[in-house]
């Protein structure tokens, strides 16, 4: 099972993934604010924050 960004497996549980919580926190609050998509990963890319996958950019 692949888990949404931000969590991890421990001993068999969903637990959230501390290291990745603040970017997390971060997303929600921009689109919260009502940031589109690519706002949003402009964001991220601006902060130097990885996608998943490593990548220095978000997909859109």
């Amino acid at each position: 099972m692949k888990l949404p960004y931000g969590y991890v497996l421990v001993d068999k549980e969903v637990a959230i993934h501390e290291e990745n919580a603040n970017v997390v926190r971060s997303i929600f609050e921009y689109y919260l604010a009502g940031a589109s998509l690519g706002k949003i990963v402009d964001m991220l890319f601006t902060k130097d924050i990885p996608s998943p996958t490593g990548n220095p950019k978000w997909p859109r």
